[in-house]
Order: structure tokens, then sequence, then C-alpha cells
């Protein structure tokens, strides 16, 4: 497991290879002299970040992008390491931008960004974020039809609510957050994380869960059918309420998390990066690649032209705005290859 998270992973399994990747319309690796690099998790998301970002940056900047991707930690490392940076810009996890701050992704100029774009609690020195995306427990209505779920504790209460789960392929997206959270402890108590009763939750419900292994598994169990709850990630709860699944969201507990966009160290085209970084986290580009890609725009307040699903999986409308908990980056920087290790462990046994 990579320390990336969310949507990157959606989209990243089809550009591993070479030829994936010029499928996806990946260039080649090696850096255009004045034209900014982005990486990100090629098609279909990448093509969204295109549309929403770097093209309506060009216009205005004439600055020319290339794409390349997937996002891969062991080679921004490399290539630091090596002091043979190609990449100027790319789309990581929250997590990943602390663990790597000042070492293999650049402070930000915040001369150039500004802070005031994203809600507190969400810059970092390396990283801002990028776009929000939601943990959402969700049920199949046709299988609850008299008494339903109404709480996030509903999702662990194997006895009330008999049925087959499902859970995302990543630790770090908020199966922790929603074990604690459904086990009574208070959102502002959550960090740091008390693994050992995290996982004394999960215990009773890991004989009716399917743990997937790709967010394309768990959007098509629940077109399907195969699952009767799940955690699910808004933008795989879009495709699958999109392609019929009769699922209904839980506005208890929602976590969210996000992505960042971090610099690396020493990348080529240092100062248009903060220019690039910066107009993306204006509101107009923002709310459009959350429309694209059916994710949350960076500012809380903007209310981007989703279509009849995608507000169904929303969590900003005012009546669900208070079942927001968000992650906490910093925490699992620190941390994410412990709680790797343990869940690796608890999974196998």
């Amino acid at each position: 497991m990579r320390l990336n998270t969310g949507t990157k992973t959606r989209a990243a399994a089809a550009c591993l290879a070479v030829t994936a990747a010029a499928a996806c319309g990946i260039g080649n690796p090696e850096s255009t002299s004045g034209t900014l690099t982005f990486v990100s998790t090629g098609s279909p998301f990448q093509d969204y970040q295109k549309k929403a970002w770097q093209d309506p940056f060009t216009a205005e900047t004439k600055v020319k992008i290339r794409n390349d991707g997937p996002v891969d930690e062991a080679r921004l490392r490399t290539m630091v390491e090596a002091k043979k940076v190609s990449w100027d810009v790319v789309d990581t996890s929250a997590a990943a931008a602390e663990q790597y701050c000042g070492k293999y992704v650049e402070k930000l100029d915040f001369s150039i960004i500004d802070k005031n774009a994203f809600p507190k609690g969400t810059v970092g020195e390396c990283g801002v974020p990028a776009y929000f995306y939601s943990l959402i427990f969700m049920f199949d209505k046709k299988k609850y039809t008299g008494n339903q779920p109404t709480t996030i504790t509903d999702f662990f209460d194997v006895k009330k609510f008999p049925g087959r789960r499902i859970v995302p392929p990543e630790i770090a997206v908020g199966l922790l957050e929603a074990a604690l959270l459904a086990d009574g402890v208070p959102r502002d108590k959550l960090y740091p994380l008390d693994l050992d009763r995290a996982f004394r939750k999960l215990e009773p419900i890991k004989k009716v869960t399917t743990f997937a292994k790709t967010y394309g598994q768990m959007q098509q169990m629940l077109v399907d059918r195969q699952v009767d709850m799940g955690l699910v990630l808004s933008a795989r709860a879009y495709q699958a309420l999109k392609a019929g699944a009769p699922f209904e969201p839980v506005w208890d507990k929602t976590v969210v998390n996000w992505d960042d966009l971090v610099v690396p160290k020493g990348a080529p085209n240092k100062e248009e990066a903060m220019k690039f970084i910066a107009f993306a986290s204006k509101d107009k580009p923002s709310a459009k690649l959350a429309e694209l890609a059916s994710v949350q725009p960076i500012n809380e307040n903007i209310t981007p032209n989703y279509d009849p699903f995608q507000q169904r999986i929303n969590p900003y409308t005012p009546e669900r705005r208070g079942s927001i908990v968000r992650s906490d980056s910093a925490w699992w920087g620190k941390n994410f290859d412990e709680v790797t290790k343990r869940y690796t462990a608890w999974l196998a046994g």
C-alpha cells in the first residue's frame, strides 16, 4: 500500500504499465525545459484536472503543461536523491506531503499561494489541498426495507444489521476513524487514534466484510449487490449510484480526506509550479474539478453545479455539514507505516 490515498488509487491501476500510460495520454518521463510537468493518476481523473486546471492556466499564462504519471513516491525519492528531478507539481496524499516535507518536497511559497483559500487545519508547510473526498456509509435500501441504518454505529452492529460489508483497499482513508467514532470517541478526541480500541471494534465485522483489493471492485460489488453496506469513497459512490446501485447514504459521521498539491525538491520550474498551485486553488478551477470528478472543492462555501447523483453524496449541504469529521494528515504522515504494518498483520491473522 502506498501513501497515496483516495482518488489517485482509483485511477492509477489503469496506467501502471508503459503501454497503459501511453493510452492514458501520459508523456515520456524526461523533463521539457520551460514546460511544467504535472503528475497525477492518469485517465480519467487526470483528464479532469487538465480540463479544470491546466487548460485555463495555460490560456491565462501561456505556460504549457505536460502530464506524467502515475504518482510513485519511490520514483519521486529517487529523482530527488539523484538530483535529477523532472516533475514540477505532484498530486499526492496529504500524509505523504507531511512525511516528505523539506526533504523530498519543497516548502511552499505562501506569498504566491493564498492560505486563506483552504479550510483551517488543512494547510501544511509543503502541501495544500487539491480537493476533498469523503468516506460515506451506504446501505442497500432493498435489503433493509424496514429497520434501516441511521448511524455509523450500525455499520459495526452485525446482530442488529446482519449482512455483508465492504471497506476500501486503503487504511488511511477513514476506516479506523469510523470504527472509533462508532465506538463513542468524540470527534474532537479522535486523534491520536487509539489503535487498540479501533482494531477491537473492527474484529466483530471481520468475517462478514470484504476488504476490497481495488476501488473498482468496491464499485462493482455495490452495483451487483454483492454487499449490503459499505464505507465508500465519494467518487465511487457516485459511479455506483449512477449505474443503478440501490444504495442510500447515512449522514451521521462522514470522514473527509484530501489530496495535496506538492512541488518536488529541486523541481526545474519551481516558481511556475507555485503559480499553478495558486491558480488551481481559485474558486472556479476548484469547482470545475469537483463537477467533473465528483469530489468536493477546497472552498467549502462553493456550490458546484452537481448533477442529482453527485448531490446525493455531497456532504457540504447545510443539513449534512454537521456530519463531517476531517482527517488529521499530520498524524497519518507520522504513523502511516506503523498503522499499515499492523493492519496488514491483522488482516492476515
